[in-house]
C-alpha cells in the first residue's frame, strides 16, 4: 500500500490494514510518512515566514531559519530522533 492510499483511509481501518502488512512494508511506509509530514511542516514554516499573515515577507534567510527550527522540532520531538541537520539553500 502506498502512502497516498493510506492517507485517504479512515482511521478506523488502520488496524486491519497494518495487520496485513509485513514488517518491512510497515517500516518503509512509516519512514515515507515521516519524511512527507516533516517536509510539509518545514515548507509551511518557510511559507509562513515569507508570506504569513500580518507580518509581511521576512525574507529568504529568515524563512530558512524558521524552516530549520520547525524541522528540528518535528524530527526530534515528534519522531524522537536525536539529531537534525539544518538545511541551507
Amino acid at each position: 500500500m502506498n502512502r497516498e492510499t493510506l492517507l485517504e483511509l479512515p482511521f478506523i481501518e488502520l488496524e486491519k490494514i497494518v495487520n496485513e502488512m509485513s514488517l518491512i512494508e510497515r517500516n518503509s511506509l512509516c519512514r515515507e510518512l515521516e519524511i512527507l509530514s516533516a517536509r510539509a511542516g518545514e515548507m509551511a514554516a518557510y511559507l509562513d515566514e515569507r508570506y504569513g499573515g500580518g507580518c509581511g515577507d521576512q525574507g529568504h534567510q529568515s524563512a530558512v531559519k524558521n524552516l530549520n527550527k520547525a524541522g528540528r522540532i518535528i524530527w526530534t520531538k515528534a519522531f524522537g530522533y536525536n539529531a537534525y541537520r539544518d538545511l541551507s539553500f
